[in-house]
């Protein structure tokens, strides 16, 4: 729809006009004349609209930029520059596009989320669909309630690498723990790593997952996990490597073994503990690493009864872990009560994936 002679007079005559009422009227009239004409305008045509209604916006107060966001947000043939713009103006008023607007390219929203403006950045989080490049940026410059919001929305894609990040920085955020567990895309290797350190109904909700997934799913997960360990059999801190040390002395002395896990837990020697129970266990360090200090009894359950340890010694190391953490005497009955409650069958469906990543170790050489 062009405008008419009469209404093109008019918006020549408001052109003129340098008071605030009358730009203001300006660009709500060439907002509603390009509105009208859009679907029928040619790139070059709505450039020019663009330009003028950018121009006429400048200086206007946050409320009528505000309302030109809200009015153009949605609309696939707004000018480029225009939406870029309004984008790049202040949070109130980018919000409405950055979170809605079909028109912003990926170079747009990733040089938005350079500026590491959090209420920008989470804006984006939200749109309908977020791609792989943009998400991996946002995990890198957000903060934990835009990372959220990001693996919150379903319409976000995010590759393994950067749901792996994700996984990593969710051990010290509960906030990340929960929509991840909840992501149905999320690999089922790094479900089942998130398992060592999550809270007790999430521990449930992620076996009930797991216990679900099919067959060859599975075993996919299991080569990715494969490949995960590797790299991290390549950090390894200088008292990690003289607890293996000392580990494989004990197994040349035929003295790993569970009373040797208990003087560990006494003698308050945490690291060459993880590294034997991690030994005996048949079960990667880190995984023992994340057990211990999430202090998930629960997951330090499944291994002692899948290697089917004494009561005590599992009690032992269970309280360790808690510390000072509640009641002595009721967290030796719950405790107990836990290790009673595990399943064989759950046992072995978690220490299935523990162990594939302990044969990675072994097949390195590195242990």
């Amino acid at each position: 729809m062009q405008p008419t002679a009469s209404r093109f007079s008019r918006l020549v005559e408001l052109a003129k006009e340098s008071s605030s009422d009358k730009r203001r009227e300006l660009l709500r009239e060439v907002t509603d004349v390009f509105l009208g004409a859009a679907p029928e305008c040619s790139e070059t045509e709505k450039s020019y609209f663009g330009d003028i209604i950018g121009k006429v916006s400048i200086g206007m107060d946050v409320a009528v930029r505000k309302q030109l966001a809200i009015r153009l947000a949605d609309n696939p043939d707004a000018p480029h520059a225009l939406m870029h713009q309004l984008a790049s103006d202040e949070n109130e008023i980018a919000r409405e596009v950055l979170s809605r607007s079909p028109v912003l390219k990926d170079a747009d929203l990733l040089s938005i989320v350079e500026t590491k403006n959090q209420d920008k950045l989470g804006a984006i989080a939200r749109r309908r669909s977020v791609p792989e490049a943009v998400s991996e940026a946002l995990v890198e410059h957000g903060d934990d309630k835009v990372v959220c919001e990001l693996v919150s929305n379903a319409g976000a894609k995010v590759s393994r690498q950067t749901f792996s990040r994700v996984v990593e920085r969710s051990e010290t955020s509960p906030l990340l723990q929960a929509p991840l567990v909840k992501r149905n895309d999320l690999p089922v290797d790094m479900l089942n790593d998130m398992f060592t350190f999550v809270k007790a109904d999430l521990r449930a909700k992620v076996q009930e997952k797991i216990a679900a997934t099919p067959p060859d799913v599975l075993e996919q997960a299991l080569k990715d996990a494969q490949r995960e360990v590797m790299a991290d059999i390549k950090q390894m801190r200088d008292a990690d490597r003289k607890a293996m040390v000392f580990v494989g002395e004990m197994v040349q002395q035929r003295k790993l073994n569970e009373g040797l896990l208990v003087q560990l837990t006494r003698t308050n020697r945490p690291t060459e503990l993880i590294h034997a129970f991690a030994r005996l266990a048949e079960v990667d360090v880190k995984t023992v690493r994340r057990l211990f200090t999430a202090r998930n009894v629960e997951g330090v359950a499944i291994i002692c009864r899948a290697m089917r340890f004494e009561r005590g010694t599992f009690s032992t190391i269970a309280l360790s872990i808690l510390g000072n953490h509640g009641n002595a005497t009721q967290n030796v009955h719950e405790v107990l009560e836990l290790y009673e409650q595990v399943t064989t069958e759950a046992a072995q469906r978690v220490m299935r994936f523990w162990r594939i990543r302990r044969e990675v170790v072994d097949q390195s050489g590195k242990y």
